[in-house]
């Protein structure tokens, strides 16, 4: 895997060559996507919040449901409570618009009770099947955003108290933050060039799903990520647990160490740790 510290795009960082007619512009705004952190106190372009919207409506939906709603919050006092609720994350504050992509039964319960029928999708499937529909009209936002110009960072720490940010957005029974997204002019020196991710035999198979030379590529990234020292100053510490010597703190230490517990995940361990009995509270039975 080759390492430039600032490569601008995926296929110059891992040295990919495609065939002339697979280079496209949009190939080169995806393979680009980097995530930035700081804005300017500039507005959006006139006009360009409808096209990322427009774009985000028109990604796929599972038949055609359309199990997902977009809060636009551009309200310099809710993005702050927005902000705060988020890991306290500044980048929330500064973006001039912050979307909310949520996984929404509730219009499909009142249409189904218009209808004269009983809703009884109450299901996991219900719950998987909206949530990948908001996912999917936030990368479609993510991409229009981006070719436009404009620079993003996709919040999933919007889960991390979701009663509250229910409460702040008046999100009504069945209605679920499932992820959010700033966007906004970057400021400069904010980028550090584009993240290696994991090779691409480890997470892409050919006909079945195959764990042959595994060892091999994670020590390959994990020594790309040290080399970069990605993790420099942002080891999770495991509280109650020694310290490790000796050990190489890469991708595979980081990873572990986030993993040891659900909560862990979240930074903190009151966050998201109770998010089935969340859901439900919220109007989304799981069964």
């Amino acid at each position: 895997m080759s390492n430039p510290i600032h490569a601008s795009n995926r296929l110059e960082l891992e040295e990919l060559h495609l065939a002339k007619d697979c280079l496209n512009q949009t190939i080169e705004i995806l393979t680009s996507h980097e995530t930035v952190r700081g804005f300017l106190p500039k507005p959006l372009p006139e006009g360009a919040l409808q096209a990322i919207t427009a774009s985000a409506r028109s990604a796929p939906t599972s038949s055609n449901l359309q199990a997902y709603s977009i809060i636009i919050v551009k309200n310099e006092q809710r993005k702050n409570r927005l902000a705060t609720l988020s890991g306290n994350q500044n980048f929330i504050r500064e973006a001039p618009v912050f979307l909310v992509f949520c996984a929404d039964i509730n219009r499909l319960k009142y249409v189904t009770a218009k209808q004269g029928y009983t809703f009884a999708a109450e299901t996991l499937e219900m719950f998987l099947l909206s949530a990948v529909d908001a996912s999917l009209a936030l990368q479609n936002a993510l991409v229009a955003a981006e070719s436009l110009g404009l620079a993003c960072v996709p919040v999933g720490s919007i889960r991390n108290d979701p009663k509250a940010v229910a409460d702040e957005l008046k999100l009504p029974e069945g209605v679920f933050a499932v992820a959010g997204l700033a966007i906004g002019f970057e400021r400069e020196g904010v980028r550090r060039g584009v993240k290696p991710r994991l090779p691409e035999q480890l997470t892409v198979h050919d006909e079945i799903y195959s764990t042959e030379d595994r060892d091999q590529y994670l020590n390959e990234y994990d020594q790309t990520m040290i080399s970069r020292k990605t993790y420099d100053g942002r080891r999770v510490s495991l509280a109650g647990e020694p310290e490790k010597h000796g050990v190489d703190y890469g991708w595979c230490e980081h990873t572990a160490r986030r993993c040891t517990r659900p909560e862990t995940i979240a930074v903190s361990a009151s966050l998201r740790e109770n998010l089935k009995q969340t859901l439900e509270e919220l109007g989304f039975p799981i069964r």
